[in-house]
């Protein structure tokens, strides 16, 4: 350790430092015991340890910061590898799904076509005894055209098959109703037309030259009204220089021109097809199985088999570019020629049947598509799908070529396989072939609808690349092992400074905490001091009286003389009011609490200021025998909703405190509406409250307001917490003056912030539906306020203006004119609800360990009820062997404590209760307890609650039993 240097704190010993309670005062001291020299000693070599420890921490640190960044660097750049990984997988997924529906989608339309055709044939031989070759599909432009869109096709062919036997009938067929030429020719270039002139696709005209308007080349507008469309367009292509064959013929590009040579057949010639194109009319009875698209021996094949053949892809030789290019015009995709007319295509050639007899049918024609590879693959993927490889092998053709995908756009790398080789591994592989048949079920397949030969096979197989995995390539490995590497680095030199700070800022660290230790021992001595106070006071007064009451009972002559009698009474009214005292302090103290954790409950329901609230705390300060005025202020009818108890427990709070110390003059409580607010004042005739002591007027506890003369100030606390629980607000008026000589006073405001309730116009039904649900008007308030409410408004009458409290001073002078228009009492005022009487037999049960209260409960019960039959039980094991003693018969009224004290576990109140109820015991329960134990007796199965201690006076025993019976 450097010198100058403070030990840690864990080398301080436990007899270095002490701290001792007496007589409520604090002292501390250090002490030096004989065992310094070894406890330095020891204090060096922990410095040594600790040094020790901060190395292998820092060599810790290090190699959990190494082991950390390569861990963290191998777990980033491996998550992002499973992101691109996944993201290939769902790409080309989604890739062999779409592909794989583009091609059934294109059988489907090819097929339902070929069964159309059939189904045409069918009819015709009805009506006509001619079929097949000899069909002639009407509409066949139209028919084309649709199936072309369906399959994403850009020709269509129909080819009937023609045997040698059939040829010549065949040659004369076509020369008799090669009419239907010019016919479609004509109703394509009509519906071309149209939809060009709709859209605004720029077109060139057949048979005229394209002019170059611009240096952009663009193309002359399709314009001109319907009536000059046969001067734009001939409609004629037979005789034009498009060599119509009226026989069947070899194609050029494959034998020398001319008549197909006699033994041959069978033959496929070009009867049919969309759309029509004068320079692709010469193919006209082309025997399409001469062709380079079809290889030799496919129709025999199809014939046999009768299934679908897939051809191998072609790419077009410059001779054919020009009749692609004229179909590409014509087709859904004339905007898109440069796009498609070099890329490769292949053919689908399928089946036309004779009948739908699937055993017995026969090849009768051929439906033949031409589909672009590039269309197959094209808006297969969305726009953040990029670089993916498609690669086609041809096994039956050995063919292979690739496309490669960016999102909806394909591009044609070429011949052959063009992926990247180290995404070899990752390849998703399918055959077409065996896709369809595992689709060709009887959910999926039509009843005419073939699958496709197994002689010509094609195998997708997907690749990602290097543009796949680019966006989920990043910095990020690299930038989250670096910045592991600085927090550890960080993080070892704050360990560094941190444990140098430490061995500065040890010594006081200790001070703090002691200095904490010492606050806390003064709150709580204060707070020892507090209720020791206020307590104490009231608690000598009253033993001093009982002392005077044991010395006069005790006399020779006990209570001879009057002045004894009376001297007698005055004590026993300074016990009574002491502990009445002691026992509302008690509870203020609780209601601070409860108030302070929320979980005092209000009760709004409609409250007469004047009658329910006022009058009453005025009665309640009368009997102080005051020499001050005490008025009332209140505008009669003046009824809000709130909660009549706790807001007469402020109200009453305020005025006992202000009339401790109003020696003259007066003690106001007045009621008013401001803004349509209910609020309510408390004014005096005081000495009032200096200004330095009104900013802690509402702390909980101010035990230096009694210098003052104006009390403890845990009821101003209450008062406070209680109006904000009821949301309303209490302040202290600063201006205020009483205007009386000497005496400024004091007033404080009760804002409700509540408006007041109509009652004049208001129903009595409208009342009671503004209770809380469920509620009985007169049940809520029995035992908790006076019956003026209900008798002045449920019953529409009021009591006179005049009537006040025994001796109140109620200034006429101040009267508000509400009370001049207030209803008037009837001939034959109704009278109060009688009070319900107690049954003259009841057996009760008193359960409480402590033997004095249940003496003088016994004896309150007596005097109040002499014909009950009182029980006692000092816990509630003995109760309930007292219950099941008597059964059948039961207690009607059962007290039950809940604490009750003893050497072993005893049952509490609560849980007595709840096990009486388990056992069927249906007596009337109450529960006991100084604390508010209300909710925890009541879910136990207790019909109500009372808090100690009990009155003892008769009327109030009575009442109270009357509440509970009614309650039970």
């Amino acid at each position: 350790m450097t010198k100058g240097a403070s030990p840690p704190i864990s080398s301080l010993s436990s007899s270095a430092t002490s701290r001792m309670m007496v007589d409520g005062t604090t002292r501390t001291h250090y002490g030096l015991d004989e065992d310094n020299i070894t406890a330095s000693r020891a204090l060096r070599k922990e410095t040594i340890v600790i040094n020790c420890l901060r190395f292998a921490v820092l060599a810790v640190l290090i190699v959990t910061a190494a082991v950390l960044a390569a861990g963290i660097y191998h777990y980033t750049r491996n998550d992002e590898r499973e992101n691109f990984m996944a993201h290939f997988e769902d790409s080309a997924n989604l890739v062999m799904d779409s592909f794989h529906d583009t091609i059934e989608r294109n059988i489907g339309s090819v097929s339902a076509m070929s069964s159309g055709i059939t189904s045409y044939a069918l009819q015709q031989q009805a009506n006509t005894n001619q079929s097949f070759p000899f069909v002639t599909i009407p509409h066949f432009e139209v028919l084309g055209s649709h199936l072309r869109v369906q399959a994403g096709s850009h020709i269509v062919h129909y080819m009937p098959v023609v045997t040698e036997e059939m040829r010549p009938a065949w040659e004369e067929y076509a020369m008799e109703h090669r009419h239907h030429i010019d016919d479609s020719f004509a109703m394509d270039r009509y519906y071309q037309s149209r939809q060009d002139m709709e859209f605004g696709i720029e077109q060139q005209a057949p048979n005229q030259q394209q002019q170059q308007t611009n240096n952009q080349g663009s193309r002359r507008r399709l314009q001109q009204d319907e009536t000059t469309e046969q001067e734009k367009f001939p409609m004629t292509i037979l005789d034009d220089e498009s060599n119509f064959h009226p026989k069947i013929w070899r194609n050029q590009a494959v034998t020398t021109p001319g008549d197909e040579p006699d033994g041959g057949g069978p033959y496929i010639p070009q009867w049919q097809r969309s759309p029509i194109n004068p320079k692709k009319q010469a193919p006209l009875n082309m025997n399409f199985q001469n062709t380079k698209l079809v290889k030799q021996g496919t129709l025999e094949q199809m014939i046999r088999e009768k299934k679908a053949i897939f051809h191998p892809a072609v790419v077009p030789i410059p001779a054919w570019r020009n009749r692609l290019e004229a179909n590409l015009k014509l087709s859904q995709y004339r905007t898109q020629i440069d796009e498609l007319v070099d890329g490769l295509s292949t053919f689908l050639t399928y089946p036309v049947f004779d009948s739908f007899d699937i055993d017995n049918r026969e090849v009768a024609g051929v439906l033949a598509t031409s589909v672009y590879w590039k269309v197959l693959f094209s808006y297969l993927l969305p726009a953040n799908s990029d670089g993916i490889v498609c690669v086609i092998e041809s096994p039956s053709f050995n063919q292979t070529f690739t496309y490669q995908i960016d999102g909806p756009e394909a591009t044609f790398l070429g011949m052959g396989d063009h992926h990247d080789p180290q995404y070899s591994d990752l390849a998703v592989s399918a055959d077409v072939n065996a896709f369809l048949k595992s689709r060709a079920r009887p959910q999926n397949r039509a009843y005419s609808t073939v699958p496709l030969s197994d002689d010509t096979q094609y195998v997708l197989k997907v690749y990602p690349s290097a543009a796949t995995e680019a966006p989920f390539t990043t910095m990020q490995p690299a930038l989250f092992t670096g910045l592991v590497l600085v927090v550890f680095a960080f993080t070892s030199v704050l360990f560094l400074l941190f444990s140098y700070v430490v061995e500065r800022r040890h010594t006081m660290m200790v001070e703090n905490v002691l200095e904490h230790a010492q606050k806390a021992a003064d709150t709580e001595r204060e707070l020892n001091e507090f209720l020791s106070h206020e307590v104490r006071n009231p608690l000598s007064a009253a033993i001093s009286a009982c002392s005077f009451v044991s010395t006069a009972v005790n006399e020779p002559a006990p209570l001879s003389d009057e002045d004894t009698q009376k001297h007698v009474r005055e004590d026993i009214e300074v016990v009574s009011s002491s502990l009445h005292y002691i026992n509302d302090f008690l509870r203020s103290m609780l209601d601070i609490h409860k108030a302070s954790d929320n979980k005092i409950k209000i009760e709004m329901a409609p409250t007469d200021i004047l009658q329910d609230v006022l009058e009453p705390v005025s009665a309640i300060l009368y009997k102080r025998m005051a020499s001050f005025e005490v008025v009332v202020d209140c505008p009669p009818n003046l009824v809000v909703m709130t909660d009549s108890i706790r807001l007469k427990q402020v109200v009453l709070n305020m005025v006992r405190n202000a009339s401790k110390f109003v020696e003259k003059g007066f003690l106001r409580m007045r009621a008013d509406v401001v803004d349509q607010q209910v609020i309510i004042y408390v004014e005096d005739s005081g000495p009032g409250i200096p200004l330095e002591k009104q900013k802690e007027l509402f702390a909980k506890f101010q035990a230096s307001l009694d210098m003052l003369g104006q009390g403890t100030g845990i009821g101003l606390n209450l008062s406070k917490k209680l109006m904000a629980t009821m949301g309303g607000e209490l302040w202290l008026d600063g201006s205020y003056d009483s205007g009386v000589e000497g005496c400024p006073g004091a007033c404080f405001v009760v804002q409700l912030n509540t408006p007041p309730l109509d009652m004049e116009s208001a129903l009595p039904r409208d009342i009671e539906s503004s209770l809380p649900h469920g509620n009985d008007l007169r049940s809520s308030y029995s035992g908790t306020r006076s019956d003026s409410f209900l008798n002045s408004h449920l019953s529409h009458q009021a009591e006179p203006a005049d009537e006040a409290a025994p001796n109140m001073v109620v200034p006429h002078e101040q009267e508000p004119a509400a009370r001049l228009n207030a209803p008037q009492p009837t001939t034959e005022p109704v009278q109060p609800p009688a009070q319900p009487e107690l049954p003259p037999e009841l057996s009760v049960l008193f359960v409480d360990d402590d033997a004095v209260l249940r003496k003088l409960f016994v004896r309150a019960v007596k005097r109040a009820m002499p014909t009950w039959k009182i029980s006692e039980a000092s816990s509630g094991e003995t109760a309930l062997r007292m219950c099941e003693e008597l059964q059948p018969e039961q207690y009607d009224l059962i007290f039950l404590d809940q604490y009750m004290a003893s050497a072993d576990k005893q049952l509490l109140g609560t849980e007595t209760a709840h096990t009486m109820r388990s056992k069927g015991i249906s007596s009337r329960i109450c529960g006991l307890s100084a604390n508010d134990l209300r909710d925890s007796f009541i879910n136990s199965g207790a019909d109500d609650f009372v808090m100690k201690p009990m009155p003892c006076k008769v009327d109030e025993l009575k009442q109270l039993l009357v509440r509970v019976l009614k309650r039970a």
